[in-house]
């Protein structure tokens, strides 16, 4: 895994509180239950790691894992038409109610407490995975 994919990895899990970059709206991922979808760029320059930042947010009912997954590969599809050319990472939340402020939001994770789905531009493949540490040189 790329640094910059494991930095924005880390951003993803741990400043959902804080302001926001820009987003995008995407139009995906209704029929699995999500009530908003978003891309976020996250810049190199702001020590994000130059990559998409797709979030599927879900509320009233948390979704099967199965319905989160499919919602997250719709979105991640998606994302990828608008723009191939740079990773994206995908997270799921959940929200009470609508109405609810987004920093109340809960991660969701369906492919377990650590896995996460991502895509890679060079590969051009939609993988599950686990954060690798970054080695030292």
């Amino acid at each position: 895994m790329s640094k910059k994919l494991y930095a924005a990895i880390t951003f993803a899990m741990f400043t959902q509180a804080h302001a926001k970059p820009p987003t995008v709206p995407l139009q995906c991922g209704k029929s699995n239950g999500a009530v908003i979808a978003e891309r976020q760029y996250l810049s190199a320059a702001s020590g994000r790691g130059d990559i998409y930042n797709v979030m599927v947010t879900f509320a009233g009912k948390k979704p099967s894992k199965a319905k989160a997954e499919a919602a997250l590969r719709e979105c991640i599809a998606e994302a990828v038409k608008k723009d191939g050319t740079k990773d994206v990472l995908a997270t799921a939340w959940f929200r009470g109610k609508l109405s609810a402020s987004e920093s109340d939001d809960e991660m969701l994770h369906p492919f377990g407490p650590i896995k996460f789905i991502s895509y890679t531009a060079s590969t051009k493949k939609v993988v599950i995975r686990e954060p690798e540490l970054i080695k030292k040189k």
